[in-house]
């Protein structure tokens, strides 16, 4: 059983699989930083073209696999499914996302293979 999570972490999965792009802008702080591939989106303009581009663009589906605390961050790993090319990447695609929330609002947000933080 996978535990509970905080509420905009669940909105992030939830508005993804439901393609509702108003939801999942709504739990970032306004300078939030989200790191995907590599790259950096600060603040909400950023994180919005982001999203169009690669998230929302992709039909992305996101299967939570676990869930770990490690103060201050919730770390989820994720089955990635979607839309994109898959050359190259294994199957099934497994994905960590660093989320860090203050007062409600993700502030930052890493996504990364797992164990490649260091």
């Amino acid at each position: 059983m996978i535990k509970k999570i905080e509420q905009s972490i669940e909105t992030y999965f939830t508005s993804t699989s439901d393609l509702d792009k108003r939801s999942f802008l709504s739990i970032f702080a306004e300078d939030a930083v989200v790191i995907d591939e590599g790259q950096e989106y600060k603040g909400l303009i950023k994180i919005t073209e982001w999203s169009e581009q690669y998230h929302f663009a992709f039909k992305l589906k996101l299967e939570i696999i676990n869930i770990m605390e490690e103060s201050p961050q919730t770390i989820v790993t994720v089955k990635v499914d979607g839309d994109f090319d898959k050359v190259g990447l294994p199957d099934p695609l497994l994905l960590d996302f660093y989320f860090t929330v203050v007062n409600r609002k993700v502030t930052r947000l890493e996504i990364l293979f797992p164990s490649s933080k260091q």
